[in-house]
């Protein structure tokens, strides 16, 4: 654990940064069309593919997730258009995202580097079982469940980019705690700046809470996009240390919205859902790596 100067140095590093975010990135020109033509009612498959070609990497990322074990096909696409047709353009716009977040964060620090891998790492498990479970629960689109879950860390990846020019590398544990404390208000500062709805600062803001709510109503309500997103949480959290301190899954407000035969649970506590596909939903992290 950091000492206490070596921690002051990172909360005043990480403060600077939030009270001006010229220093926060932003996102590319080339993102910025891309979801501006997806959102275009009248936009063609060919003319949306030929912005994405500006993109190398992205057209790799579209064409390793089309064909990846998550879309199924008698017939994977071979090209570009084809990949966009299966997918369809709200997807492709999400991959978009996943990918401009993943690049934006781009450490050199060695050290830095290796908790960069350890949180993306992480937050791919996540956002897949997120994807998973959408998909499963009837959550629509599904597909925006996992950029919502990647979104609702992204102030963890912002962390490391604010202590790039920080003599002493945090640990792990320092890592932690710091992103405890700074993620989230980080997350929504960024977003705000990236002018992204409204709703995925709601995720941010209920990212982790695991409490019903205390009226009847909130408790009734369908299940959402936050709900999904904390039940992959929580079952990330469990699955990478057995030795948690979590609160039992049956008291998670979205547990109690889940309807049967989906809140099914194992002998360790975790949606049986969730414990009898880890290996799909490990594959479809790795597409995400």
């Amino acid at each position: 654990m950091a000492s206490i100067a070596e921690y002051a140095i990172y909360r005043t590093t990480i403060d600077q940064i939030m009270q001006g975010d010229e220093r926060l990135p932003s996102l590319p020109a080339l993102t910025m069309k891309i979801r501006k033509a997806s959102g275009d009612e009248n936009i063609t498959i060919p003319r949306l593919s030929g912005l994405i070609a500006r993109d190398p990497s992205l057209v790799v990322q579209i064409m390793r997730y089309a064909n990846s074990p998550i879309y199924r096909t008698q017939q994977p696409p071979k090209s570009l258009d084809d990949a966009i047709r299966l997918l369809g353009i709200p997807c492709v716009d999400n991959l978009v995202m996943l990918h401009s977040i993943k690049s934006l964060f781009i450490i050199q620090n060695p050290k830095l580097k290796q908790l960069f891998n350890v949180a993306w790492k992480r937050q791919t498990v996540k956002a897949a079982m997120s994807l998973f479970l959408a998909r499963k629960l009837g959550i629509n689109p599904a597909d925006e469940a996992l950029v919502a879950s990647l979104l609702s860390e992204v102030g963890t990846l912002a962390i490391l980019s604010a202590l790039t020019e920080v003599a002493n590398t945090p640990d792990l544990k320092t890592y932690y705690s710091l992103c405890r404390q700074y993620s989230k208000s980080l997350g929504s500062i960024i977003l705000k700046k990236w002018s992204l709805g409204n709703h995925y600062t709601d995720v941010i803001k209920h990212c982790g809470d695991w409490q019903p709510h205390t009226s009847t109503s909130a408790t009734l309500a369908a299940l959402n996009i936050s709900d999904i997103i904390n039940l992959a949480l929580y079952h990330s959290i469990a699955l990478a240390n057995k030795h948690h301190n979590l609160p039992p899954l049956i008291q998670l407000a979205a547990f109690q919205k889940l309807p049967a035969p989906f809140n099914l649970t194992d002998k360790n506590g975790l949606l049986t859902l969730v414990s009898e596909h880890l290996g799909e939903i490990g594959r479809a992290a790795k597409t995400l790596h």
